[in-house]
C-alpha cells in the first residue's frame, strides 16, 4: 500500500516541482502595445554602462517602463492612453501621424529616464503629472505640435541634466492668463 502511494505521489510531485521551476523561469509576453522591448534593454545598458545586467535588476526597471506605458492603480492613464486621447483630438491626418510619431519618441525617451532609480533619474512622477494635465490643455487649444516641442525641448535638457525636474511646471507651458479687472 505505503509502495502504490509513493509511485504515485512522487512522479506527481516531481512534475509540479518542474511546473513550478518553469513558471518561475518563464517571462510574461512583452506587451504589444509597448515599443519594443530591446530598445529599452540598450538603453538601461547604455545609461548604466554595461554589456549585460542582473536579470532581476533589468525585470525590474521593464515593469516600471510597463507602468509608464499602461498605467497603475493610482494613475490609471498611461502614456498609451493619453496618447490615444490626445490623437483622438486631431482632425488633420497629416498633423495626427507627425503628433503619433513624435508621441512614440517622446514615449521611449521619457520613460527611459522616468524608469530608473530615483537617485539617477531627472523626470520624476510630479513632471510626467504635469504633461499629462498640459497634454489635456494642448488638445483643448488644439495646440498639438506646439506642445510637443515644447515637452521634446524640456525632456533633452532634463535628460542631459542643463535644467532640473523641479523647473518643470504647468504654468511653463500654460501660463495662467491674467485678464485684469474690468
Amino acid at each position: 500500500m505505503l509502495y502504490k502511494i509513493y509511485r504515485i505521489s512522487f512522479p506527481l510531485g516531481l512534475l509540479f516541482l518542474v511546473s513550478a521551476c518553469q513558471s518561475w523561469l518563464t517571462k510574461p509576453a512583452w506587451p504589444t502595445d509597448l515599443p519594443p522591448r530591446q530598445v529599452f534593454v540598450e538603453a538601461f545598458l547604455e545609461n548604466r554602462n554595461l554589456e549585460q545586467a542582473e536579470p532581476a535588476v533589468l525585470e525590474s526597471h521593464l515593469s516600471w517602463i510597463q507602468r509608464f506605458y499602461q498605467g497603475t492603480l493610482l494613475y490609471p492613464n498611461g502614456w498609451n492612453q493619453a496618447t490615444e486621447q490626445f490623437l483622438a483630438t486631431i482632425t488633420d491626418t497629416r498633423i495626427k501621424q507627425e503628433v503619433e510619431q513624435r508621441m512614440y519618441a517622446l514615449g521611449i525617451e521619457i520613460a527611459n529616464e522616468w524608469a530608473q532609480d530615483n537617485h539617477q533619474r531627472n523626470i520624476d512622477n510630479t513632471n510626467v503629472a504635469i504633461w499629462g494635465s498640459a497634454l489635456r490643455e494642448a488638445a483643448e487649444r488644439n495646440d498639438h505640435l506646439a506642445f510637443i516641442s515644447k515637452v521634446e525641448k524640456d525632456v533633452a535638457k532634463l535628460i542631459a541634466r542643463e535644467i532640473s525636474a523641479g523647473e518643470i511646471d504647468y504654468e511653463r507651458y500654460y501660463p495662467d492668463e491674467d485678464y485684469g479687472n474690468f
